[in-house]
């Protein structure tokens, strides 16, 4: 029995051992590296948008969507799309909407971002459109949408107007600024549901390029009624490449 018992201590002392070597030997934990610092540095020329300024005051909504109601501005997390020349119907699209021939793709509901716009003060068209490729001009209040993104070529986060990513066929050139209005799009409240259906959500389309009613947003610029105009513009100063992770920004666009 002593023996017997002799051979169980000197099992557990050996296994006791090796484990307290195998952690002696074992590399001390890993310690989290910083990711490398962005550089916010006004970008050089030509890019034409400095960066805005910052603010905690802030609503948060899902899908990467914040409202700075004292700075006026709306800011939404998208997926650049792609810059290759094809013909563009919409900007940006939503969860189940065109984005073949979208620039932009989002997760935030259109209901969302109209909400967000009307915070910040912007007003929708009184008198709505029907359909689409529509002939009349697009009404409300004018929305100036830039991007920010990581420069291409410098590594800097900058900032350039959506229109400079976009080309005009017709014109040969981007298109001038100020092309985007804030239709609201159509809404109906449905009181048994204590809700209401915004048409941009249930099509997931939020920005049309080529007329379109169902949208909160559309194009009140020249040949806005007219499709395959407009196309990305892949030659645009330090365009990301396909599928970066980039922020809108909506502001009221100045008269």
């Amino acid at each position: 029995m002593a023996r017997d018992f002799r051979t169980v201590m000197a099992v557990v002392a050996a296994a006791c051992l090796f484990h307290g070597c195998r952690a002696a030997d074992a590399p001390p934990p890993r310690r989290p590296q910083n990711g490398p610092a962005v550089n916010t540095a006004a970008p050089a020329a030509p890019e034409k948008v400095t960066l805005p300024s910052q603010s905690d005051e802030f609503i948060s909504f899902e899908g990467g969507l914040k409202v700075y109601p004292a700075l006026k501005r709306v800011e939404l997390e998208a997926t650049l799309l792609g810059g290759q020349r094809r013909p563009l119907e919409f900007l940006i699209v939503g969860p189940g909407g065109s984005a073949h021939e979208a620039l932009f793709t989002v997760t935030a509901r259109s209901e969302h971002v109209k909400r967000g716009l009307e915070i910040i003060g912007l007003t929708e068209a009184a008198v709505k459109a029907q359909g689409r490729g529509y002939p009349e001009v697009p009404q409300g209040d004018g929305v100036r949408i830039s991007v920010r993104f990581t420069h291409r070529d410098t590594g800097n986060v900058t900032m350039a107007r959506v229109e400079d990513w976009l080309w005009n066929a017709v014109e040969k050139r981007p298109p001038e600024y100020g092309m985007f209005v804030f239709t609201g799009g159509i809404e109906q409240y449905m009181p048994e549901a204590n809700r209401s259906v915004v048409a941009a959500d249930q099509l997931g389309n939020m920005a049309a390029v080529w007329h379109d009613a169902s949208c909160i947003i559309d194009n009140r610029a020249k040949h806005g009624a007219v499709s395959d105009v407009y196309s990305p513009n892949p030659d645009a100063p330090g365009l990301p490449r396909a599928g970066a992770h980039v922020v809108l920004v909506f502001e009221p666009e100045k008269p």
